[in-house]
């Protein structure tokens, strides 16, 4: 009995060890934070008017506003985390 038990904890102890889940993925390098912005900003072409507020730290450092003409006015530094409004499509 004692050698049955020993067995059953022996294979309990191999099916718990392989079911830790996925393999660890290696870290990967991250991109850098303008590459993956410039993938998201919104281009002043003309399609639609809307404004770009920038931030460093939870602090506006700049500002952005594209009207339908396609001209992008730009106010303070356009660096760190943005995010965008849009106002309406143009015509």
């Amino acid at each position: 009995m004692f050698k049955y038990s020993a067995k059953l904890a022996c294979v309990v102890a191999l099916v718990l060890s392989g079911c830790g889940g996925a393999p660890e993925q290696q870290a990967s390098e991250s991109e850098t934070l303008e590459s993956t912005e410039q993938g998201l900003i919104w281009a002043c072409d003309g399609t639609r008017s809307f404004n770009r507020y920038w931030k460093v730290n939870g602090v506006e450092v700049g500002r952005e506003y594209c009207d339908c003409d396609g001209t992008l006015s730009e106010f303070g530094q356009l660096t760190g985390r943005y995010s965008q409004t849009h106002n309406f499509y143009c015509n």
